[in-house]
């Protein structure tokens, strides 16, 4: 497909924005993407017309609201994620950690949405971060269901086992191999003959032991198999 040279400035400049974590100038955005003050500046500006960038007081650039508005958006007509909704607030409430939606778009596997659980840690990623396949409970349970839709060539014969394990027994557990500190436990959601995505239960390593990770096995699973009838009711509409 062709590509067009202003739309791919134009996104890697919100990139920039974004990895940034704040606010920047026009001066340091044009030093960070090697790019022409005058190009990056009617980039931004044309950005501006449309609120996905703003100015602040000082003259300084970041994300703007129409990057809400749109993200939102797309949100709303994903139906996985329209779906999954509900059922993440429902088992974030009933656990008191965070629950996430991964799904395969494009090619790669993201955070679709996240419920924050009840407690004071909170665990990332955020929405929209995009979730390496080898090392997560999600992308073991899409090379094992749907290798197809992450690329699964490059997988190593270990993580293919791994895999294989992961869907007879259902589930999946990364301790800390993606994110310091953090354990997720992922299970599959299986609807109308294919893999939808995966709910994941996230939380600090220290509190998901015994008993307690048995529970978040549990909640997880749950929580999937709803999905999945949730959306086995969609498509009987």
């Amino acid at each position: 497909m062709e590509r067009s040279g202003t739309v791919d400035k134009a996104v890697r400049a919100l990139e920039a924005l974004r990895e940034g974590g704040g606010s920047a100038s026009l001066s340091e955005l044009a030093e960070r993407l090697r790019m022409p003050k005058a190009t990056l500046h009617r980039l931004l500006a044309s950005l501006a017309a449309h609120a996905l960038v703003e100015q602040d007081g000082e003259g300084r650039y970041r994300l703007g609201v129409g990057l809400i508005r749109l993200g939102l958006g797309a949100q709303g007509l994903d139906a996985v994620a329209r779906v999954a909704r509900p059922e993440l607030e429902r088992a974030a409430r009933a656990f008191g950690e965070t629950f996430f939606l991964v799904a395969a778009r494009a090619g790669r596997l993201v955070v679709l949405d996240k419920a924050e659980g009840t407690g004071l840690l909170r665990a990332t990623p955020t929405v929209g971060a995009e979730v390496p396949v080898d090392v997560t409970a999600s992308g073991r349970l899409y090379l094992a269901h749907a290798p197809e839709l992450v690329g699964a060539s490059g997988a190593d014969p270990a993580t293919l086992r791994a895999a294989r394990r992961a869907a007879k027994r259902g589930h999946d557990v990364n301790e800390g191999e993606w994110i310091d500190g953090l354990t997720v436990i992922a299970a599959p959601v299986l609807a109308r003959g294919g893999l939808h995505g995966c709910v994941a239960c996230a939380a600090a390593a220290q509190s998901l032991r015994g008993d307690r990770r048995d529970a978040a096995v549990s909640h997880t699973r749950d929580a999937a198999e709803r999905v999945a009838r949730a959306l086995q009711g969609e498509g009987r509409r």
